[in-house]
């Protein structure tokens, strides 16, 4: 109910609704009137929409926790990331008060400590909580990360591995193109069949003899970092360097973090600076894309978007402009 008091050569208008009371002035009687009107239809839905529940963020983190991360292959990480979000002083806050400027502070806070694309990756993990506390709990009314400004991306490695670089790290594992025993050799056999699939760490120290057809020339990954499945072609080269390890009961009997591990220190040993093994995919990727067109590379590799291939595509205008006739 509005009530009207006209003061001078203004209206004074009150309104009275669900136990909320709101006052104003204004010019004429009409204007007010208006202003009452839509008052009210804000008061009463806002009394219609149901209220918040009473939860904090770390409520927040460790339902999801349970719920949602079980069920990603990042799961690992994710309770890395959480087991050290539960000791930030925000995680007390109610999570509907966890807000835009709360993350930003959380962000210029974390680029002291890490790198932007670690950052970026943990803002996609805070984006999909605040997401599914919208959604599906019904938590908070709207996701506080989409208004956080991300850091840039740094640019991307641009570490190509040469010939020579290639043979010392081999030599350096103890390889030297016949019988295959040690975990170094291992590595190292990992280490050049990567350099002619283009395969990731996970995907080859995961294979399994089940997956490789020697006599179709392809290898199976059943589960790859898009979630996607797909068929690597081997090479001639690629078809030897498995036929060597044939006795073993994987193909590459190695875990993932030892291939890391020994990998690195091999680098050292050679002293080859600044060189990761998954270096060795865009190395692959680079030789490749002087074979293959873009869309048979993308085939090969798994890439969803094949923009993502086109740092590795370097043909110079002049000999595009021979193929042009």
């Amino acid at each position: 109910m509005a009530s009207y008091q006209k003061r001078g050569k203004s209206w004074f208008v009150q309104v009275r609704k669900k136990g909320v009371t709101k006052c104003s002035t204004w010019p004429t009687k009409a204007q007010a009137q208006a202003w009452a009107a839509q008052t009210e239809i804000e008061i009463l839905s806002k009394d219609d929409k149901p209220s918040l529940p009473d939860k904090t963020l770390l409520d927040a983190i460790e339902r999801y926790e349970t719920e949602v991360t079980p069920k990603k292959r990042s799961a690992r990480w994710e309770i890395i990331r959480f087991n050290v979000w539960k000791k930030l002083a925000i995680t007390n806050l109610p999570v509907s008060e966890v807000t835009t400027p709360v993350l930003a502070k959380w962000r210029d806070k974390r680029l002291t400590e890490v790198s932007s694309a670690t950052v970026n990756r943990e803002m996609n993990l805070w984006s999909a909580l605040f997401e599914c506390a919208r959604r599906e709990w019904q938590w908070v009314e709207s996701n506080p990360v989409h208004d956080v400004r991300r850091p840039p991306q740094p640019r991307h490695r641009e570490r190509l591995f040469a010939e020579y670089e290639v043979d010392q790290i081999c030599l350096a594992l103890g390889y030297q193109g016949t019988e295959v025993v040690t975990k170094s050799q291992i590595i190292a056999c990992a280490f050049l069949f990567a350099l002619e699939t283009a395969m990731r760490r996970e995907e080859i120290t995961g294979l399994e003899w089940k997956r490789v057809n020697l006599k179709k020339r392809i290898v199976t990954l059943p589960l790859t970092k898009n979630g996607d499945a797909r068929d690597v072609p081997l090479s001639s080269r690629a078809v030897e360097l498995l036929t060597t390890l044939a006795d073993h009961p994987r193909p590459f009997d190695v875990h993932k973090d030892v291939l890391s591990s020994l990998f690195r220190r091999a680098c050292i040993d050679c002293k080859i600076e600044n060189a990761h093994f998954h270096d060795a995919r865009a190395t692959a990727l680079t030789r490749l894309a002087g074979i293959l067109n873009m869309l048979e590379l993308a085939r090969m590799v798994g890439h969803r978007d094949i923009r993502s291939l086109q740092i590795y595509y370097r043909e110079k205008a002049e000999d595009l402009a021979k193929k042009l006739g």
